[in-house]
């Protein structure tokens, strides 16, 4: 299953609840097989999907985490897609900024289709979809990376700075990977 499946099931049901033909889409094109508003509706938020699948990639995943399939098609293992799903679910039940509260994305998707809903029906002139921000949650970043890769053994014992850990960090940012910074590192080195 694709990850934007998870929320198109999510919409769909939200669509049914509010009354709508899931099969007359305004974005996309009109087809009764399919659910064209569905898919004008999961653009708003497909960008939380998107960030589940990049916090994914950025955890240490394996070559054996993914099959290649007849057709070399790359899929997910089932304990790798288990890990997307729940990642995927933590970023839905996030509480998020909306109308000076917070809110779940599950709500917050379900208040937009019902704005949609009053906008078509003429019981509200303005449409305005909410989109809340979400605020990405990196350790590192590549100002730090950058002033990691540049100390030299005597800029670290002037920083106050374990050997082996500037060792660690610098051999994982020559390896392409992420680094946890703890606070007391990363005071000394901003």
């Amino acid at each position: 299953m694709h990850p934007i499946q998870l929320m198109h099931c999510l919409i769909t049901d939200m669509l049914y609840l509010n009354l709508f033909d899931a099969s007359i889409g305004y974005l996309h094109e009109i087809a009764p097989s399919k659910h064209p508003l569905v898919y004008d509706l999961q653009e708003l938020f497909r960008y939380i999907v998107d960030y589940s699948v990049i916090e994914l990639l950025e955890t240490k995943l394996k070559k054996s985490d993914f099959i290649t399939t007849g057709n070399y098609r790359i899929r997910l293992k089932p304990n790798t897609a288990k890990l997307l799903v729940e990642k995927i679910k933590n970023n839905f039940n996030q509480r998020y900024e909306f109308r000076n509260k917070q809110y779940a994305l599950e709500n917050i998707m379900f208040e937009n289709i019902r704005e949609l809903s009053k906008y078509i029906t003429g019981n509200s002139e303005n449409l305005e979809f909410s989109i809340p921000y979400i605020e990405i949650k990196r350790n590192d970043n590549s100002q730090i990376r950058d002033k990691i890769m540049s100390i030299d053994p005597e800029k670290r014992k002037e920083l106050k700075i374990n050997k082996s850990t500037l060792w660690y960090h610098q051999k994982k940012i020559k390896e392409g990977k992420t680094i946890k910074i703890y606070n007391k590192t990363r005071v000394r080195i901003e």
